[in-house]
């Protein structure tokens, strides 16, 4: 039973291993949300144990609230106890309410400890053998520190439980599909069978019927509906009755609310999700390329390999024109292809003609990645005229943790 403690105190996070051992079970220790991330892209975690109070003398729970909502929406099977000190017993209530399946009050006494480690194991193990198959139960589902990939989680959490129509944009290969199983999963209907219906040119109102008359009382996905034919767009519109509908489209949303006839897109777009591109989620790219290290070492049965320096450099720099599933792709070749521990530029196969950013893999020093940080976040600062509070939203940090990273890199 793996264990992720996530907590800054490191007395803390070495009295809850201790404990945990006793039990049998491992526990890794993650000093803020961003290290906890990190982790979660390499291994499944059985267990989390979730700190609600990150920095010092902060008592309001605000960060750890925004963590755990993360981590719900995430993975819904996730297991949590959150962490709480005894003026904070309202706080770990309210954390119960909103997703953690238990709270443990510090100082805590290590029976109370052991034994709601020992449940939250149990339910843990069964949460996982309801959950749709093993894989799916392991992979963190749209991971990423990103400010819109959390926006996105936060919005599923509040909207999958409802039977409003979403319609879901962005381009091809970012994670709409993914994005649309995860609004399934988490809805009411989520026992009955998710219809997809992929629409193309050649599509004709039998197969339409066939497909709609499946998802009665259920779900209908209309996978890239703007490829339905305009002229039927009408008469699918009148036929959207009896049934949950979860729409994507290829393109901005703008173009897409364009392709649409008036009367579908009303039927469509009660709630609006847009995925947006790896080339917006730069920051989001070393997580999950290692996410996808650990993800096919596992299945392809081969030893996990680390990402050299000049591999993850070359990673950051690509535009990646194929979007999170080319990078999928290259990292999946690597896995089969690395003839060392490490997994280098060459096993990629990356077009170099895809990185506008030639020079930065030209030499070593221009592939250090804390140079590489230093200036995402200059950037940031520079765009949002060194508003903290801004920079750090669109970083995916927490003002406190940009200001730790701000002061590491002398700015």
């Amino acid at each position: 039973m793996q264990i992720l403690c996530i907590d800054d105190d490191a007395d803390i996070v070495q009295a809850a291993g201790l404990i945990a051992r006793r039990k049998g079970m491992q526990l890794t220790g993650a000093e803020n949300p961003q290290v906890a991330w990190s982790l979660l892209a390499e291994q499944r975690f059985d267990l989390i144990l979730l700190d609600l109070n990150f920095a010092r003398g902060n008592t309001s729970g605000e960060e750890g609230f925004r963590m755990l909502t993360d981590l719900t929406a995430a993975d819904p099977h996730a297991v949590v106890i959150v962490i709480t000190g005894h003026s904070g017993i309202n706080i770990a209530v309210e954390a119960m309410r909103a997703g953690a399946s238990d709270f443990v009050i510090k100082p805590w006494s290590n029976d109370t400890l052991a034994s709601k480690l020992e449940r939250a194991a149990t339910l843990a193990r069964a949460r996982y053998r309801s959950s749709f198959s093993p894989e799916e139960a392991a992979t963190p589902l749209l991971l990423g520190e990103d400010s819109a990939i959390k926006r996105i989680r936060t919005l599923i959490t509040r909207i999958a439980p409802t039977a409003a129509p979403v319609l879901i944009t962005g381009p091809a290969g970012a994670g709409k599909s993914l994005t649309a199983q995860l609004v399934h999963r988490r809805s009411a209907l989520n026992e009955n069978p998710l219809i997809r219906l992929p629409a193309h040119a050649d599509l004709d109102e039998a197969s339409i019927s066939s497909a709609l008359e499946q998802a009665r009382g259920g779900t209908v996905l209309l996978d890239n509906v703007v490829e339905l034919p305009r002229a039927l767009h009408p008469w699918l519109a009148a036929r959207l009755e009896g049934m949950r509908i979860i729409a994507t489209a290829r393109g901005e949303r703008g173009m897409v609310r364009a392709a649409l006839d008036a009367d579908l897109l009303y039927r469509l777009n009660t709630i609006e999700i847009e995925v947006p591109s790896l080339k917006e989620r730069c920051a989001d790219k070393a997580l999950l390329a290692r996410h996808f290290v650990e993800r096919f070492s596992r299945r392809h049965g081969v030893p996990v390999r680390t990402l050299s320096d000049e591999a993850l450099g070359a990673i950051l720099a690509d535009d990646w024109p194929d979007e999170v599933r080319g990078l999928q792709q290259a990292i999946e070749r690597a896995v089969l292809l690395a003839g060392g521990e490490e997994i280098v530029v060459a096993d990629l196969g990356i077009d170099s003609s895809h990185a506008p950013d030639a020079p930065l893999r030209a030499g070593a020093a221009d592939l250090n990645l804390d140079r590489t940080e230093r200036r995402l976040i200059e950037a940031a600062l520079d765009r949002h005229r060194f508003n903290i509070s801004r920079a750090a939203e669109e970083l995916g940090l927490t003002r406190a943790a940009l200001y730790r990273r701000m002061a590491k890199h002398g700015l």
